[in-house]
């Protein structure tokens, strides 16, 4: 076999493997450690700063993880296990608030920000295109 067919076999079979390694990470389910770990990332620690409580070591924090915890293993779901701490703590307490009419103004004051940015550059640029020097 020569060394040119050698590397071209060679690189289909790394590809394939990577293919299916990447499948399976894709496909397969996620331990109980990942959903509490997941469940975590999405609800804010009520002590810090904009702080998931799977990352906060804060006591509160380490409290609610446990909660979310047990609640994983008695097999509740997802959004039940959102829904549990919304309850208790209002929706302040996600880090990723639902839209609806009290949030609007979290999801829609970026795109706001950004249009507006987006109007000065395009304003002083349109300026400084002027023959004239800018000036009116």
């Amino acid at each position: 076999m020569s060394d040119g067919l050698r590397r071209v076999l060679a690189g289909i079979v790394t590809v394939a493997l990577a293919g299916i390694v990447v499948a399976g990470i894709a496909l397969g389910e996620d331990s109980e450690g990942d959903r509490v770990r997941s469940i975590g990332m999405r609800i804010k620690c009520p002590v810090c700063q904009g702080e998931p409580i799977a990352d906060s070591p804060a006591p509160l924090s380490e409290e609610m993880m446990t909660i979310v915890a047990e609640q994983v293993a008695a097999g509740r779901s997802d959004s039940e296990i959102i829904d549990y701490f919304t309850e208790r703590y209002g929706d302040g307490v996600l880090l990723d608030p639902p839209f609806e009419g009290r949030t609007v103004a979290l999801w829609v004051l970026p795109f706001v920000a950004l249009a507006g940015g987006l109007a000065l550059i395009v304003g002083k640029t349109r300026r400084r295109a002027r023959p004239d020097g800018g000036e009116s």
